[in-house]
């Protein structure tokens, strides 16, 4: 199985204990690689609550896409506090060359574009999209603003368990999600479709995606029965 496929599946057995423990909410099945959505939710106190789900501490949290036109560059979500945005674009300056190098091999002129499938394939065969990456290290705070957006405070870890994070509104006795991320920087493109010619075309992007580094853990974990009592009798 894949990563999504895996993450998927977590997700899937996180709702299932939830339905099975009786507190599941009205989600019935996990987001998958939806970005905008909620993986589960739970109720606690009669209140329904959020709940955004990893298969383990090493999965790739929120992110966001970076503009880029002729050197200059822009972060698209308004989430992003100013010095994380900073720290972004510092990384992709010095990148700026071998990001012109693979927009003109793809016929594209800003990020994002669009282009055929077989131009990004070929550009990747060439190890033009290598030199784009880069990694900025911060703090979890840009997780925790990502999904403060979408009005989710809790989340929960493979392997680690549940933990809140920006508030913790059903005052659960769970720590909140605190620690070192690295944030990706790299090129990537979206799935393909198919054109009234016959090409295949993609979108290509400049991603901004966080991964958690921690090894901290929660005393309550949302896809055992033992966890989700915990739960329960906070109630």
């Amino acid at each position: 199985m894949s990563n999504n496929e895996l993450g998927f599946a977590y997700e899937n057995e996180v709702i299932e204990a939830l339905k099975i423990a009786g507190i599941a909410g009205n989600i019935t099945e996990g987001a998958g690689a939806s970005a905008s959505d909620a993986d589960a939710d739970f109720i606690v106190g009669g209140k329904r609550y959020l709940l955004e789900v990893k298969k383990d501490a090493d999965a790739q949290m929120g992110g966001t896409s970076v503009r880029y036109d002729q050197g200059r560059f822009e972060i698209v979500s308004d989430s992003v506090d100013d010095s994380t945005a900073s720290l972004i674009i510092a990384a992709l300056k010095p990148k700026a060359i071998d990001i012109d190098f693979l927009l003109t091999a793809i016929g594209g002129e800003k990020f994002p574009t669009t282009c055929t499938k077989d131009a990004w394939t070929a550009a990747k065969e060439k190890g033009l999209l290598k030199p784009i990456n880069a990694k900025v290290k911060r703090n979890t705070k840009f997780i925790i603003d990502h999904y403060k957006d979408k009005g989710i405070h809790y989340m929960q870890i493979g392997g680690a368990g549940l933990f809140y994070l920006d508030q913790n509104p059903a005052n659960l006795p769970v720590p909140k999600l605190d620690g070192q991320i690295e944030i990706e920087l790299r090129a990537g493109r979206s799935g393909s479709s198919l054109n009234a010619d016959g090409t295949r075309r993609v979108s290509g992007l400049l991603r901004a995606q966080a991964r958690l580094k921690f090894k901290g853990s929660s005393p309550i974990s949302l896809d055992s029965q033992i966890g989700i009592d915990k739960i329960k009798g906070e109630q």
